[in-house]
């Protein structure tokens, strides 16, 4: 039967098997080279070029609908590692966006897409499809002038030589969806946990703990107790149903980084030394941080370590520990840079925040149920608006390259807390105390231009203990998990992928006075931005909320 309509909709709602970003993988190697770059017009007016508030992959805009018209074209060569050319500019920057896409900064010009995707069936198989990356093309994307006066829609092509194009014949990527040969591992991960089962996992792994000497302790987890492994792995983005046929890391040579526009200025000028432990949670008896949140079964770590950075910075900037915090929410549930519970990036929830701006908690507070509406009279907001600035990779691009080490050191110090990712083993789950080091984890010298990750933190400090060098980071699982909701991983071995995607982003006044969050809302109140199917899915939304409150009350 095909997958339409309402029917799909609640069915997709109720299973909630997976927390996933865009199905797509393209790497650094892919794009570098000659890109022709079709603009629609630009427009005063920020649109969501066809995009849904939050974005979803099934329901992505098609160019000629979305642009139209091409106004220009015109042509940009992204070089090794990060130097975007195009005849008419100065040079400029370029990043890959993890493996989703990529961001071109040229000229009076930013430019960023998603690459395109297109799924297909698996045989004879009807309800099974998988995905299939088409890394010489973009989705619909956007661009907007470096003032925030103009935005347009756009999309990019690459020009291939007769080789490539052979070589881009669309490639197959990880099942959507579990083979038959998985069903029994499927079986197991929707099988509830006990305390009784949470306690032989835990004996088991503080067995294997203390035989590799890793220096941690587990516990049996409270709020994990009748949920199921597929649940507790919603958490942290662990997709583990699509482990089957995971995507090979490739390598690529150790880079001298060039300056990039995700970079600071001031990152490039000496500092002083650093001192050897920092812990924005602990500044002579101040903390900057917020409390320790749970992010309950909603894939919003990405947005939440995003926000919570930016809340921290504005903090510190003010010298104020009690200034409100910035709406997570708002990103979130609005944003057509992520795909909501289902996932997405914390540098591009910052990147947004720059682009519209920022809004407080009280005008959009937290829930794993909301949609995107204000709880605010934006009219009646006093004093200064904001928004987010500088947003980037730490270290000037996304990829393998420099001393990963005291570049995020330095910029934790001079800066204040950031965002790292993490790729947790089930082990991650149970962590109690102590400085954590997966059983897995190697030390070897290979230096992949991608690396999985899969759960996004808040580093907050570092420091050492018994002779180990540790990071301290914020996580979003409640203040019950671990050390009272913070952890300790070892420092230096990118152990579970920590030190890969280090992302930042900085909260200065907006000059626009809150301009586009206003033009934001009033768009959405006319409708741009969504379509017939945004009803289906928020009634589908609507009855699993129902459906979970009786299950609730049959406990």
């Amino acid at each position: 039967m095909p997958w339409c309509g309402l029917h799909a909709v609640i069915i997709l709602a109720l299973t909630g098997l997976v927390v996933a970003d865009l199905p797509v993988h393209c790497l650094h190697h892919e794009i570098i080279g000659n890109w022709k770059f079709s603009l629609g017009r630009l427009s005063s007016q920020r649109s969501s070029c066809g995009h849904l508030r939050p974005d979803s992959q099934d329901l992505q805009p098609g160019r000629a609908e979305h642009i139209g018209k091409v106004d220009k074209e015109f042509f940009i060569s992204l070089k090794d590692p990060n130097v975007a050319e195009a005849d008419e500019h100065q040079p400029g920057t370029w990043t890959m966006i993890y493996d989703e896409g990529f961001e071109v900064s040229i000229g009076n010009h930013n430019f960023f897409a998603f690459s395109n995707f297109t799924f297909a069936k698996d045989g004879d198989a009807r309800h099974l499809k998988h995905n299939i990356s088409h890394c010489h093309e973009t989705m619909v994307g956007w661009y907007h002038s470096k003032d925030r006066e103009q935005f347009g829609c756009y999309y990019a092509s690459k020009v291939l030589s007769d080789e490539e194009m052979r070589a881009s014949k669309s490639k197959p990527e990880v099942p959507l969806t579990p083979r038959a040969r998985e069903k029994p591992k499927t079986l197991f991960y929707q099988t509830k946990l006990s305390h009784h089962h949470q306690r032989q996992v835990v004996n088991n792994l503080t067995e294997r703990i203390q035989q590799q000497s890793l220096g941690w302790s587990a516990r049996p987890i409270e709020k994990w107790t009748g949920l199921s492994m597929l649940q507790v792995n919603s958490y942290a983005g662990i997709k583990r149903e699509n482990r089957v046929g995971q995507m090979l890391r490739q390598h690529g040579a150790k880079l001298k980084p060039y300056r990039s526009f995700l970079q600071t200025g001031s990152s490039l000028r000496a500092k002083p030394k650093l001192p050897d432990s920092w812990d924005w949670s602990d500044v002579n008896g101040r903390s900057f941080l917020e409390p320790v949140m749970d992010q309950s079964e909603c894939g919003s770590c990405y947005v939440a370590s995003a926000m919570r950075m930016l809340t921290a910075r504005h903090k510190i900037n003010q010298n104020d520990t009690n200034a409100l915090p910035w709406s997570i929410s708002f990103p979130l549930q609005c944003s057509e840079y992520n795909q909501g519970c289902k996932g997405g990036y914390g540098i591009l929830a910052a990147k947004w925040s720059q682009e519209v701006g920022l809004l407080p908690a009280n005008c959009m507070r937290y829930t794993t149920e909301g949609s995107c509406e204000l709880e605010c009279d934006l009219k009646a907001l006093g004093g200064k608006r904001y928004r987010a600035d500088n947003h980037r990779y730490v270290g000037s691009y996304y990829g393998e390259h420099g001393d990963k080490v005291n570049e995020i050191k330095s910029e934790l110090f001079h800066h204040g807390p950031l965002i790292l990712g993490i790729e947790p083993g089930e082990d991650f789950m149970w962590y109690s105390d102590g400085i954590y080091r997966s059983p897995s984890a190697s030390s070897g010298a290979s230096k992949p231009e991608w690396e999985r990750v899969d759960h996004a933190v808040l580093l907050v400090g570092y420091g050492e203990e018994g002779g180990q060098k540790y990071w301290k980071l914020q996580n979003s699982w409640g203040e019950d998990w671990g050390e009272k909701g913070f952890f300790r991983i070892v420092m230096g071995e990118n152990d579970s992928g920590i030190e890969s995607i280090p992302e930042a982003a900085d909260v200065v006044v907006d000059e626009q006075a809150g301009k586009q969050v206003d033009s934001f809302f009033a768009q959405l109140g006319a409708g741009e931005g969504r379509s017939p199917m945004d009803d289906e899915l928020e009634l589908a939304r609507k009855i699993q909320r129902i459906l979970e409150s009786k299950l609730r009350a049959r406990k």
